[in-house]
């Protein structure tokens, strides 16, 4: 019994390495969280883009004002934002929503999109870039739901644990960074793609938290082993 729990301990603090050693070489960026029909809090968008075939742009900050560029509508729904706004004060909290509002075909069905790119940039009050982070996994083919409308939204996004360990540790240094959001979508039929922000309550662990869970399983293991030794002896 206590042959198998040493393994079993060491199995786990293995596997934990090996994720985190994974994760620092392939991760940190934006994920994708799946699906979300929830209304946006507020109902308020950053990011709108309208093209065909296919559509990119964003909104960043010069340290006067916000500067729309390429695809994006004109209006008052393109803009930069503080987390603060939202009542976010942790980076994990941040979900970026995604609504897709593209034409239904004669068939009654709708054509999946390909999101190629988001980005989150983030400013000082100089417009200086202070922090970014991509999406990671992409391209991503995506179909848009036909009840997500208005103030409702298909796809959800959020920060995986090494780029919200780098935005919280930007934000400790100045807690008034703005953000801006840039995209990019292939296969678009002329509808518009609209992003905003929301406040998310599922904190993603910390890699810190994950590397002292791995540490104690593999003292508990080597703690088992001296125990069966001196028994042993």
């Amino acid at each position: 019994m206590k042959n198998r729990f040493t393994n079993i301990a060491l199995c786990l603090s293995a596997l934990i390495f090996l994720g985190l050693t994974a994760s620092s070489a392939y991760a940190d960026g934006i994920t994708f969280a799946g699906d979300a029909h929830d209304k946006l809090v507020p109902p308020l968008s950053v990011l709108n883009l309208q093209g065909h075939p296919s559509e990119s742009g964003g909104v960043s900050f010069n340290g006067t004002k916000d500067v729309q560029f390429g695809d994006t509508i004109r209006g008052p729904h393109n803009s930069t934002f503080t987390l603060s706004q939202f009542g976010i004060t942790n980076a994990n909290q941040l979900v970026i929503t995604l609504n897709i509002n593209e034409p239904q075909p004669n068939g009654g069905t709708f054509d999946p999109l390909t999101l190629k790119s988001l980005v989150l940039t983030g400013y000082d009050s100089n417009g200086a870039v202070s922090y970014t982070a991509s999406l990671i996994g992409g391209p991503l083919d995506l179909t848009q739901f036909q009840h997500a409308k208005g103030s409702t939204a298909d796809f959800a996004f959020m920060l995986d644990a090494e780029a919200a360990a780098r935005l919280n540790a930007a934000l400790a240094a100045n807690p008034n960074l703005r953000f801006g959001l840039s995209a990019a979508f292939l296969n678009t039929q002329g509808g518009p793609e609209a992003f905003g922000i929301a406040k998310g309550s599922a904190p993603v662990p910390e890699p810190a938290t994950m590397i002292l869970l791995g540490t104690g399983l593999a003292g508990i293991a080597a703690k088992m082993r001296k125990r069966r030794k001196t028994a042993s002896e």
